[in-house]
């Protein structure tokens, strides 16, 4: 499968573990993505959604300001997110919170890759 991690196990230290017992510690290289933009097909999915309207957004962050600030907004104004700088967005459907992701840049646009799927709790 496409995106996929395959790498290399080389080592890194050895130590002493419990009881004297030799403990190895391996870091592993991830080859890099190919350059393909698109996913790779799927399993085969019904026609039935193809018409449903889906709105999907990428938060970056949030902030809270007065609205006398709010008002003043201009042109090259700066607002600080609450979210560092390099921490992966929310990705939203119907604004629904459903996924994280990395902002990637591709052919000089801005596009988002997915990192994780957030998962309901069950009781």
């Amino acid at each position: 499968m496409n995106g996929e991690k395959k790498g290399r196990k080389e080592p890194v230290q050895e130590n002493g573990g419990a009881e004297g017992a030799a403990v190895k510690v391996c870091r592993v290289e991830f080859q890099p993505f190919p350059d393909e933009t698109a996913a790779p097909p799927g399993r085969e999915r019904s026609p039935v959604f193809n018409g449903i309207r889906l709105k999907l957004a990428a938060e970056l962050g949030k902030t809270r300001i007065k609205i006398r600030d709010f008002i003043n907004l201009e042109e090259g104004s700066l607002l600080e997110l609450n979210r560092p700088a390099d921490e992966n967005v929310t990705l939203l459907a119907n604004e629904v919170p459903f996924a994280r992701g990395e902002i990637v840049v591709i052919n000089e646009r801005f596009g988002v890759r997915l990192t994780s799927f957030m998962h309901e709790k069950r009781e």
